[in-house]
Order: C-alpha cells, then sequence, then structure tokens
C-alpha cells in the first residue's frame, strides 16, 4: 500500500450558543460503525507497510530505554494519617500497584 487512506469528510453541523461548528470526521468518533473500524484498519495496514523498514530501529530504541528503566522500582513514599502510601512496579507487569502500610512508629518505614 503506497497512498495513505483518506477518511472521506462528512459534514456534520452543530450549534453551540448560536455559533455553528462543522466537523467532517464527527463520523469517525462512531466506533462500532463498519467503515470506521474498516477505515482504521487500511491506516493501520499503510502505517505498519510504510515503517516496516524501522522494525530493527525500534526494536533497539526500546531495548535501550528497557536496559536504562528499573523494572522494579518503588515510589518514595507518603504519610497520610496513619498509612504509608507509595507505588510499585515489578518486573512484568505493566501497571503500578498503590501501596499502603499501616504506620508503626512515627519514625518507622517498612514496606
Amino acid at each position: 500500500m503506497s497512498v495513505s487512506p483518506i477518511a472521506p469528510r462528512t459534514p456534520t453541523t452543530r450549534l453551540h450558543h448560536g455559533d455553528e461548528f462543522v466537523d467532517h470526521y464527527e463520523w469517525l468518533r462512531d466506533k462500532d460503525d463498519a467503515d470506521v473500524q474498516a477505515h482504521l484498519e487500511n491506516e493501520n495496514a499503510y502505517t505498519e507497510s510504510s515503517t516496516a523498514h524501522l522494525a530493527d530501529l525500534r526494536e533497539n530504541i526500546f531495548q535501550e530505554i528497557k536496559g536504562r528503566t528499573r523494572e522494579t522500582d518503588m515510589s518514595v513514599p507518603g504519610r497520610k494519617g496513619d498509612w504509608w502510601y507509595y507505588r510499585r512496579i515489578e518486573e512484568g507487569q505493566n501497571y503500578s500497584r498503590l501501596c499502603r502500610v499501616p504506620l508503626t512508629s512515627p519514625d518507622d518505614w517498612n514496606p
């Protein structure tokens, strides 16, 4: 695929406080519409084919960033009331977890 897909312009007019606005791409908001899905699939295929030559570069950049990132890490704890709150992420996980531990003594921090 050498030519990028072009989304058809279908004008939708809205009136807000007496001002008229025309959005030619409002139809793309309907994620369940077959035409929207087909257009997005065409865009994705075009992007994949036009950037295929960058696959090695993408992988090298990813590995470099990953090599400089601590996969298991914890945020600085913050105290609120009788609790310590912090975020923790562990190797292999996509998202951090919000954690809390009870305050056992004013000077104590032990997650």
